[in-house]
């Protein structure tokens, strides 16, 4: 009976250690009202953020310099000049019309409609000039974004898988909570998985005006504590790209900060801060309508517009989320059988 409890230890510590690895570096926020201000070598701001800053961070700025934090000297981090970083190269295709990258290769394509899910690890995340808070603990006002977002991306034609449960509160255990729902999602074997937010910041951060149109930025984070972190960034880098190429002024970069987010559970996972909560709802709102035009190209799929249907890329990257749900799985199987036949054997004695 001894030997039966310490083998199912064991398994379930396997069992968590693999579920669960991601949740070893959980980045945290400042209260409100504070934010980071990072600076280069020139003392000259680069980036100001409402997430928490740590030596090693990197910053891939709009004009796609990139910086890595050397110091943090209370709310300022000072950062050194990488040089410019090397983003993929677009071209226009007439016969697809739409834009694609430049590397010669053209994903094989299905009938399939892609699939994409969102979710918000922030439930409470709130605007204050129109929400009135910035924080609602039953529903905030992240959620109107983030319908936005899904119903542009339904126009455009994608599968969309839209989880609305509630993470609250807001602390350090949030990304504990959401990656259940984020594994759950996993089951739909989504192309892109996306966690909307909102950051902590002057107003000035994120506003733009886009095609005529008062609209909040959209910043890309990646975590760097994580196995997926090099495919999570080279995708985030494709988004970039499309943004500053059909939807100039809508990036706010992307930063690449001590944690996982969760991004290690699937090669195309990435965190976008729609605005602050110091921006208005409805620009942000406007904001991530304009996010989602970039994704079509992004995926490597075509657009069919309202009502169509994308078509849907066939590349290795998805392998990554099927082989983490089979391992998860797995492990759970060879638990539950290792410790059926256990106890069959002492039964039989």
């Amino acid at each position: 009976m001894k030997k039966n409890k310490v083998l199912l230890i064991i398994i379930l510590t396997a069992f968590y250690m693999i579920f669960y690895s991601g949740l070893v570096y959980a980045n945290t926020e400042l209260p409100s009202g504070q934010y980071y201000t990072l600076i280069n070598e020139n003392n000259q701001t680069i980036h100001q953020t409402g997430l928490e800053v740590n030596i090693g961070d990197e910053y891939i700025t709009a004009d796609n310099s990139r910086y890595r934090v050397t110091a943090v000297n209370g709310r300022t981090a000072v950062c050194k000049y990488l040089g410019e970083e090397v983003m993929p190269v677009l071209e226009y295709s007439p016969q697809r019309k739409a834009w694609i990258f430049k590397s010669g290769e053209v994903p094989a394509l299905s009938a399939n409609k892609p699939t994409i899910a969102v979710y918000h690890t922030h439930s409470d995340e709130s605007y204050v000039p129109t929400d009135g808070t910035e924080s609602k603990p039953g529903r905030g006002g992240i959620y109107d974004v983030g319908q936005s977002l899904v119903q542009q991306l339904k126009k455009l034609g994608f599968n969309v898988e839209y989880s609305e449960n509630n993470h609250n509160p807001h602390d350090v255990n949030a990304y504990t909570r959401s990656r259940r729902t984020a594994a759950t999602l996993l089951k739909k074997n989504p192309d892109l998985v996306l966690d909307v937010h909102r950051d902590a910041t002057p107003p000035e951060q994120y506003q733009a005006e886009v095609k005529g149109e008062d609209v909040t930025k959209i910043k890309l984070v990646i975590g760097r504590q994580n196995p997926k972190m090099k495919t999570n960034l080279e995708f985030a880098k494709k988004i970039k790209a499309l943004m500053d190429k059909k939807e100039p002024g809508l990036s706010n970069g992307i930063f690449i900060g001590k944690s996982t987010f969760n991004q290690d559970l699937h090669p195309r996972a990435v965190l976008i801060e729609v605005g602050a909560h110091t921006n208005d709802k409805t620009q942000a709102e406007k904001g991530v309508a304009l996010f989602a035009q970039t994704l079509p190209a992004a995926l490597g799929v075509t657009d069919a517009g309202e009502g169509g249907a994308a078509q849907k890329p066939l590349t290795g990257d998805n392998q990554g989320a099927g082989t983490t749900i089979a391992v998860i799985l797995a492990v759970v199987a060879a638990a539950a059988g290792g410790f059926y036949f256990l106890n069959k054997g002492n039964a039989n004695r």
